[in-house]
């Protein structure tokens, strides 16, 4: 997350002296639909230990949550 608050901030800078309303708009957007992604995708992790990691998954991430199988299923 900290890397994409670092890209959102730049392009905040490089952009604030935009005009145009449409262009305005289409940033916005773009904007709604990566914290979008990142919301639906990403997990925090963070280190507690030297081999010990704490997953913060947020609420509803995990739901579609499939086992994961070595071999394919066989088709019936």
């Amino acid at each position: 997350f900290k890397a994409a608050r670092l890209q959102i901030n730049e392009e905040f800078k490089k952009n604030r002296n935009e005009t145009s309303e449409e262009n305005i708009e289409k940033m916005i957007k773009m904007g709604s639909d990566v914290e979008a992604v990142l919301r639906e995708t990403v997990l925090q992790v963070e280190h507690v230990a030297e081999n010990k990691l704490l997953l913060r998954p947020r609420e509803g991430l995990l739901l579609e949550n499939v086992p994961y199988c070595d071999e394919p299923r066989k088709k019936s």
